[in-house]
């Protein structure tokens, strides 16, 4: 059973564009349906790696996460769940935004991922995965108004 969960799409701007955006690491709040509010504890910046950021969405659920990793060569964001409202269907995960860009067209390819812990089901990775690809088409939707 994979651990793992990925979802991308194409996003008809240039990488330059997306990644200003998608680098912040409260960007889930301006760009995801489902989220009510971000908020970055104890002042720290969106940009830097340790910051957490607290989730609601509008469901009600709460979620921490650690900024991990914030890479502007490779265009990769990552952070970690540290804490949650809500029973977690794994005990650990690690979720990774890349961008990639598409020459052709100066387009971007974004990829969001995630590894769980092994103690996962298959369900919540199939979830996960599907929730990702529904986030990038939230975000692309608001990026190409």
């Amino acid at each position: 059973m994979s651990t793992r969960a990925v979802a991308s799409i194409v996003f008809p701007l240039p990488i330059e564009s997306v990644w200003t955006e998608l680098r912040d690491f409260t960007f889930v709040g301006k760009h995801i349906s489902t989220i009510d509010s971000v908020k970055i504890e104890d002042n720290a910046s969106p940009f830097a790696v340790g910051s957490v950021r607290t989730l609601q969405w509008k469901s009600g659920e709460i979620r921490k996460d650690r900024l991990i990793a914030l890479n502007d060569q490779y265009r990769t964001l990552t952070w970690e769940m540290i804490e949650s409202n809500f029973p977690a269907e794994a005990s650990a995960s690690i979720t990774t935004i890349t961008l990639y860009r598409v020459t052709e067209h100066n387009h971007t390819l974004v990829e969001w991922s995630a590894d769980f812990s092994a103690d996962v089901t298959n369900d919540f990775v199939v979830y996960n995965q599907k929730s990702f690809l529904s986030n990038l088409q939230d975000v692309r939707k608001n990026l190409t108004k």
